[in-house]
C-alpha cells in the first residue's frame, strides 16, 4: 500500500502557497486555478478522491483577499472564504484527512487590541465576516482541522498574476517614484513572513499537534508607519516618510484599529524585524 505522505496545496501559485511548496518539497502536490476550480465542488471532490490514497493533509490557500473589494463583491468573498472551505471540510472528513485553512486578524473588531485563539470574533467588514463564516463552517463540519489565523503577510511574490503585492513591494515601488511617502500610524497589526508561516504550518502537521485554532505571526506588532520605516531603514533608502491617521487614507472597508494576534499555543516565532531583514537582504527575493 502506498504511503500517505503527500500534502496537497490548493492555491500553490500564491505567495504563501509558493512557500508551502518549498517547505514540503517532494511531498507537496500543488494545484491552482489551472488544475481545479475550487468553487466547483463536484470537480474538486472527484479530483481529491482520485488521489486520496496518497494524501496526508490538504492545505487551503484559496481565498478572496481584497479587503476593500469584498465590500462590492460580497458573493465572491463568501464563495471563496466560506463556501469553498466548508465544502473542503466535508470532503476531508469523508476522506479522513486533516484540513489546514487560513484565516485573518480581521475577524476581530480591534476594541480589545490583542487577541488570543479563544477570543470572540466580531468582524467589521464583509471580508472579515466572510473569513469568520469560513471558520465557523469548517468547525461545524466536525472533521480534523487546523484553522490558522495570520496577519499582514509579506514575502516573495507568488507565481500567479492574481497574487497580491505585499506592503513591502508597495513601499519600495513608491520610494522609486515619490519623494514623500505617508503611512498610517494609528492602525496596528501583527506582521507575518510567508516563509515563517509555511515552516510553522509544517510543524503543526509533522508534530500532529491537537486540532483547532492557532495564531501564527512573527513576534511583535507594528503600525503601517512602523513597517514602512523599517523597510526603508533596512534597505538604506532615504525618503521623506510621515505618519498620518487612517482618515487620510479612507477605505471602503472598516478595519480594526488594533488587532494583534497573540500566539498562546506554539513557541514564539522570530521578530518581524528579523524576518523582514532576511527577506530584504536575500538576493533571491528582490
Amino acid at each position: 500500500m502506498e504511503e500517505k505522505n503527500k500534502i496537497l496545496i490548493l492555491g500553490h501559485k500564491g505567495m504563501l502557497g509558493g512557500q508551502l511548496m518549498k517547505v514540503f518539497g517532494s511531498n507537496a502536490i500543488g494545484w491552482d486555478r489551472g488544475d481545479v476550480d475550487a468553487s466547483d465542488n463536484a470537480q474538486l471532490s472527484g479530483k481529491l478522491k482520485a488521489i486520496n490514497q496518497k494524501l496526508k493533509a490538504i492545505i487551503n490557500c484559496v481565498a478572496y483577499n481584497d479587503v476593500d473589494g469584498a465590500q462590492d463583491n460580497q458573493s465572491t468573498s463568501f464563495l471563496l472564504n466560506a463556501e469553498v472551505p466548508k465544502n473542503l471540510s466535508i470532503i476531508c472528513k469523508e476522506l479522513d484527512v486533516p484540513l489546514v485553512h487560513f484565516s485573518t486578524n480581521y475577524v476581530f473588531d480591534g476594541l480589545a487590541g490583542e487577541y488570543g485563539e479563544i477570543a470572540e470574533p466580531n468582524p467589521l467588514s464583509v471580508y472579515g465576516q466572510s473569513k469568520y463564516q469560513g471558520e465557523k463552517d469548517v468547525m461545524a463540519v466536525g472533521g480534523k482541522y487546523y484553522i490558522i489565523r495570520t496577519s499582514v503577510l509579506f514575502g516573495p511574490k507568488g507565481q500567479s498574476e492574481l497574487s497580491k503585492k505585499s506592503f513591502v513591494y508597495l513601499m519600495l515601488g513608491l520610494a522609486e517614484k515619490d519623494e514623500a511617502i505617508k503611512a498610517v500610524s494609528n492602525e496596528v497589526n501583527s506582521l507575518t513572513y510567508a516563509v515563517d508561516l509555511a515552516v510553522q504550518t509544517k510543524v503543526l502537521l509533522e508534530q500532529e499537534l491537537p486540532y483547532g485554532i492557532y495564531h501564527i505571526t512573527n513576534s511583535g506588532q507594528a503600525s503601517w508607519y512602523d513597517f514602512a520605516k523599517e523597510i526603508f531603514s533596512i534597505k538604506n533608502i532615504k525618503v521623506k516618510l510621515s505618519s498620518v491617521p487612517r482618515s487620510e487614507f479612507p477605505r471602503k472597508a472598516i478595519t480594526p484599529k488594533k488587532a494583534v494576534l497573540l500566539n498562546t499555543k506554539l513557541p514564539p516565532v522570530r521578530s518581524w524585524q528579523e524576518a523582514l531583514t532576511e527577506f530584504l537582504t536575500s538576493k533571491d527575493n528582490l
